[in-house]
């Protein structure tokens, strides 16, 4: 084999490399399994805080109004994005009552991204993980706390100009 046919297959096989590492990386961080639109107050006990890279896990027994309990998987972000919004890795534990606000998964599972966390003290943890992208937030309703602001005209029906 010459050295160019050799530097080409080099090349393409480093392109399918990156391709195949940027992919999943991208698809990893879509919100797209949540229903942004919609926000779940529920009041549970929690089961297990699991303080991980790269999401942490939340897990809440919730019972519900026929008095059957049902455990809710709630997605929040990484240790660090946590930490930089004060929280910890000690802030619940098994035990603790807690309300939450979450943006439910869309095929109905008890899956949520998490959102924030009011803890029996007083104290809430806010992930601002279940704010809606831009643009997304029904006419009217403001984004919440610490959400980035839409971009002028989001959330407007008039179609694009050209």
């Amino acid at each position: 084999m010459n050295t160019c046919c050799s530097t080409r297959i080099s090349r393409v096989f480093a392109a399918l490399l990156l391709a195949s590492v940027a992919l999943p990386v991208s698809a990893h961080h879509s919100a797209a399994p949540f229903d942004m639109t919609k926000h779940l107050s529920l009041v549970g006990t929690v089961e297990k805080w699991v303080w991980a890279n790269p999401h942490s896990w939340l897990y809440i027994r919730v019972v519900q109004a026929d008095g059957s309990q049902q455990v809710w998987g709630l997605e929040a972000g990484s240790t660090g994005m946590l930490s930089r919004s004060g929280w910890g890795a000690y802030d619940m534990k098994p035990g603790d009552k807690v309300t939450v606000t979450v943006a439910p998964e869309r095929d109905g599972k008890p899956i949520g991204l998490l959102n924030d966390v009011h803890l029996a003290s007083g104290r809430v943890l806010s992930a601002g993980a279940g704010a809606p992208p831009p643009g997304a937030l029904p006419p009217g309703v403001a984004p919440p706390p610490g959400a980035a602001a839409p971009p002028p005209g989001a959330g407007t029906t008039a179609p694009p100009t050209r």
